[in-house]
Order: C-alpha cells, then structure tokens, then sequence
C-alpha cells in the first residue's frame, strides 16, 4: 500500500514544491496532489520513479498493512 504520509514529508524534506516534483516526474501538480490527499495512488512503476525523484528506497514508500504483519 502506499504510503502518503511518507511521500509528503520527504517531498517536504527535500525543499521540494508539489509543483517542482510533478515537473520533475511529468505530472500535473494536481496528480501529486491527489497521491498526497489519499484520493489516487500512483502505479508501481510512477512509485519507481517517485522514489528516484525522492532519494529514497522504493520501500519506503510503501505502508506496511495489518495482512504484511507475520503473527
């Protein structure tokens, strides 16, 4: 599951604008927006590039889920 908490804070993190990281992905502001209010969420593959556009780790962001947990 994605993880729009994360993605806000290391765009925030990173001194980037929602406008300055859609450029930089070739979206619409309005479409990281949308990822960041929860409304959509990206595919794997624009989560791939999120992540090289973010410094981070494909992993990161992605939310654990009660059905990831291991008992």
């Amino acid at each position: 599951m994605f993880d729009r908490h994360f993605f806000a804070a290391r765009r925030a993190a990173l001194g980037l604008s929602v406008e300055a990281l859609a450029e930089r992905m070739r979206v619409a502001p309005s479409t990281v927006r949308r990822w960041e209010s929860g409304e959509t969420c990206p595919s794997l593959r624009t989560l791939a590039l999120a992540a090289r556009h973010l410094r981070t780790s494909l992993t990161s962001l992605m939310a654990e889920t009660e059905t990831d947990r291991v008992a």
